[in-house]
């Protein structure tokens, strides 16, 4: 009867132990995934992420974010290796192949994934909240449209649409500010220009950003007949960045 007793105890503890394991290969889970991006059938990526990026990212706003980002990197194929193993999750190293469409040419980059287990399955583990990067990648088909890169016919009105879409999605993108007032200073607009350079400068704390949008409102303040404004935004910009030619020739017609 003790034999018995003890057989059993064992048996349970294999079961125990069998039924613990996570289902699959993590290896493969971060495949599938890949293949599911790559197929573009992202709301099948979605399901396959832990539950913790779920919370961070609705559906609705992954299946965005890979839209957009498709249109910038057009993803072909990867490689998965594994780098190493930390308990319950397994890093591994992917070499991403595919197509910068504003480069116009094919790029690899090596990024880290993780694959974790959760509830019994292996799940991948987000790049980070995509709906905070969603005004990024707006913003970015807005320079394409800006500057007729990527595919894209130069179009300055579409272009000012995609900048303020970003800013709708995030206020706080401010890089997308610049873009809206390089857009609008080409079509003309330099007072509604100026708003947004200003925006850009306020928010810049990278001395060559901060040139860059001074640069932007030079131009306008010297359109708008403001020379005083348009002479000392030039100045700023060249002691924040002497290296910004465009507004070092802009300040030098002020000589």
């Amino acid at each position: 009867m003790r034999r018995i007793t003890l057989s059993m105890i064992l048996l349970a503890l294999v079961i125990t132990i069998v039924g613990c394991s996570p289902k699959g290969d993590p290896k493969e889970t971060l495949e599938a995934y890949y293949a599911n991006i790559i197929n573009e059938d992202y709301k099948a990526a979605y399901a396959m992420l832990l539950e913790s990026d779920k919370q961070a990212t609705t559906r609705d706003e992954f299946v965005q974010f890979m839209e957009l980002n498709e249109q910038l990197t057009k993803l072909k194929k990867v490689e998965v290796k594994q780098a190493e193993k930390n308990g319950d999750t397994v890093v591994f190293d992917v070499i991403e192949n595919g197509h910068d469409a504003i480069e116009n040419k094919d790029k690899a980059a090596t990024v880290k994934r993780s694959v974790t287990v959760e509830n019994g399955e292996w799940k991948v583990a987000a790049e980070g909240p995509y709906k905070n990067m969603i005004a990024d990648r707006m913003a970015w088909i807005g320079n394409m449209y800006l500057n007729g890169t990527g595919g894209k016919t130069l179009n300055l009105n579409t272009a000012v649409t995609w900048f303020e879409d970003a800013l709708e999605q995030d206020p706080s993108y401010y890089r997308a500010n610049y873009g809206l007032a390089a857009a609008l200073t080409k079509l003309q607009l330099y007072e509604e220009a100026i708003t947004y350079a200003q925006k850009y400068v306020d928010a810049s704390k990278d001395n060559k950003e901060k040139s860059s949008g001074l640069n932007i409102l030079g131009i306008c303040y010297d359109v708008t007949g403001e020379r005083e404004k348009a002479k000392e935004a030039f100045q700023k910009a060249v002691e924040l960045n002497p290296e910004n030619k465009s507004a070092q020739n802009n300040l030098n017609q002020f000589k």
